[in-house]
């Protein structure tokens, strides 16, 4: 069993690995993922990232597999391998622009929107449950925190200062 969380003072002055913001989110992401990915490669035969792209292409049909990639924060490659699993499951299907034919548009098919429907109730509802014991006013200051937060992360990513330190992955090199 974890360690019960830390007060929240330590927050802002982590002495402790339990008392670091990015680990106890990462511990509540792992917690949470585990229950959805179970939901969906038991019953469902997708993974947690093929759910992520079924809900994004329920939600932006003919969206560009770059965009999805955005969307998911993740690298290309990773997306295009999810993305031909899916074909081959029969849950997308890539069409062309007609203005452009070099450039890809995803769409679930009929099987992955009847998948989506079937799924998005049971991932909302995980969603809510976890939220339950939080009171209207716990929701909206972990909405206004989260904000803040996804605010703040992106401007210490985009400083160009750090860039030098700390290269993106998607570039390819690493600091060992």
């Amino acid at each position: 069993m974890s360690p019960l969380p830390p007060p929240s003072s330590t927050l802002i002055q982590p002495e402790h690995p339990p008392e670091l913001l990015l680990y106890r989110l990462a511990k509540l992401s792992a917690a949470s993922s585990r229950v959805v990915t179970h939901l969906c490669e038991r019953r469902y035969g997708i993974t947690r990232r093929e759910w992520g792209m079924l809900m994004w292409l329920a939600h932006e049909p003919g969206i560009q597999p770059s965009v999805l990639a955005e969307r998911l924060e993740l690298d290309r490659a990773r997306v295009s391998r999810a993305l031909n699993s899916l074909q081959k499951k029969g849950l997308i299907a890539r069409t062309h622009n007609t203005s452009n034919r070099r450039e890809a548009l995803l769409h679930l098919t009929q099987p992955g929107m009847v998948l989506h429907d079937e799924l998005w109730p049971q991932i909302r509802a995980i969603n809510v449950q976890l939220m339950n014991d939080l009171s209207t006013n716990d929701v909206q200051a972990l909405d206004h925190a989260l904000q803040s937060l996804q605010q703040q992360a992106q401007a210490m990513e985009r400083r160009p200062d750090d860039s030098a330190l700390y290269p993106s992955r998607r570039e390819g090199s690493r600091h060992v």
